[in-house]
This record gives C-alpha cells, structure tokens and sequence, in this order.
C-alpha cells in the first residue's frame, strides 16, 4: 500500500513540475513591429527622474514604460 501511495505522489509532482516547465518554455507571440501608432508621450521616472519621449507606440502593447524597475509616469502637458 506504502508503494501505491508513493507511485500517486510522484506521479503528481511529476505533472506537477512537467506543466509548470511547459509554461516557462513557451515563447510569448510576437508583435508586429509595423503595427504602431504615432504618438508625442512623455514620461518621468518618480524614482531618478529620467524623462523620456515616446513617439510610436505599438497598438497591442499599450502600457506605460518601466524604468528603476517601476513603471513610468505620463507628464501631463
């Protein structure tokens, strides 16, 4: 009985560790790089106040910067 329990667990990390490895090794799809739109943002960093002017945005991707590894603030004008 201890073996049939023993088989049933590994066999569940087994999956366990074999789906969370397909996840991480499945590539994102990629964007079109033509697929943009023409734009005049600019952004600060509240962290080292880096600005930066962002003048083609792509249409999928519609969020903002990150820089200091937090995302950037829209300076309104």
């Amino acid at each position: 009985m201890e073996i049939l329990i023993a088989l049933f667990i590994g066999f569940i990390i087994f999956r366990f560790l074999k789906n969370s490895i397909g996840s991480l090794a499945n590539t994102p799809p990629e964007i079109d790089p033509t697929d943009v739109l023409e734009t005049s943002q600019e952004f600060i960093c509240n962290s080292c106040g880096t600005e930066l002017t962002v003048n083609f945005q792509s249409v999928v991707v519609n969020e903002p910067p990150k820089h200091c590894k937090e995302e950037m603030v829209l300076i309104e004008e």
